[in-house]
């Protein structure tokens, strides 16, 4: 495995999203070099107390280009793409916000890292390529995606591994599950539900009887580092899971169990959404085989975790509150 911090440059989109936010915290830690793209004042900001070793770079969010000319102009080592958008509007919309930001700007990025001579590019692919299929799902089964995240992220995947068979481009894609962890926003089934048990507020939820395959975000940082640092894994889509299929109403049940809290968790009272796939958990055999990876955190440590970030934030939240 190659030792990323003797890289020139480690090039991060996406850097202020949940997962990039924990990738850059790993990374800087590990004494690596960083060159990050952002999109506001505000989010080059954030990143000031991380010192020497990180650089934030201005993106312009209405040039659908700017994100190819970033890499153009800083010219990384290496680039972890999780840049993107979950597209959370009517059908049309969210189609069009989609095939923006996950597909087109995607190969952009591609196609800019092969002129500028990038070792390795990792981009983030997702679970919902695979649409409603039966688990657990292996790579190499057809992508039949239904919603238009799900369909910007296959095209994504099958522009990028056109690219590595014709240019030889380096690309890995990586199709993680369901990630859960601390810092994640509440638009997540597990962040909604840890919310509303800490705060002993009333959590309605579906029937809950999909399947899902949560994986800590913590689990996944490792999985994208070594997507990075591999060698010889260029034209691979790897899945990122804990390859265990939990129920919904029984990952909940586990909260309000860890909690001890005292608000009602009202199973059954949500309808299903019809747009949503039934079921998904991962066949993870390719990620040992490739990275040497396995999901190491159990779901009820994740959740523990989770449970006390969320806690020690209401209690920053409060204070912030009585100081002013």
């Amino acid at each position: 495995m190659r030792d990323l911090r003797s890289l020139e440059k480690i090039a991060v989109t996406g850097a202020t999203g949940f997962i990039g936010a924990h990738v850059v915290s790993e990374l800087v830690a590990s004494g690596c070099r960083l060159i990050l793209s952002v999109r506001s004042p505000k989010d080059r900001d954030r990143f000031g107390p991380y010192g020497a070793n990180l650089r934030a770079e201005l993106l312009d969010p209405g040039d659908p280009a700017s994100l190819a000319g970033f890499i153009r102009k800083e010219r990384p080592s290496v680039v972890i793409h999780l840049a993107g958008t979950r597209g959370r509007t009517k059908w049309e919309r969210a189609a069009v916000a989609c095939l923006e930001s996950n597909t087109l700007a995607t190969v952009r990025l591609l196609s800019a890292a092969l002129d500028t001579g990038v070792k390795r590019i990792v981009v983030m692919g997702s679970a919902e390529e695979y649409g409603s299929q039966s688990g657990p799902l292996n790579e190499s089964l057809p992508v039949v995606p239904d919603s238009p995240y799900g369909i910007s992220k296959a095209a994504a995947t099958a522009l990028a591994l056109a690219l590595h068979r014709s240019d030889a481009c380096p690309v890995v894609v990586l199709r993680p599950f369901s990630v859960y962890g601390p810092g994640q926003p509440l638009d997540m089934f597990i962040a909604e539900a840890v919310a509303a048990a800490v705060r002993n507020a009333p959590f309605r939820m579906t029937e809950g009887l999909q399947r899902r395959d949560p994986v800590f975000v913590r689990d996944v940082v490792r999985a994208i580092i070594a997507a990075a640092a591999t060698p010889r894994i260029d034209g691979n889509v790897i899945n990122i899971g804990c390859g265990q299929a939990y129920r919904l109403k029984d990952v909940a049940s586990m909260i309000w169990k860890l909690t001890g809290s005292a608000s009602p968790l009202l199973i059954g009272e949500r309808h299903d959404p019809s747009d949503r796939f039934t079921d998904t958990w991962a066949n993870v055999d390719k990620a040992r085989t490739l990275l040497g990876w396995e999901a190491q955190t159990n779901l009820e440590a994740g959740l523990a975790e989770t449970i006390a970030f969320a806690r020690q934030s209401i209690r920053e939240d409060k204070q912030l509150c009585q100081a002013m």
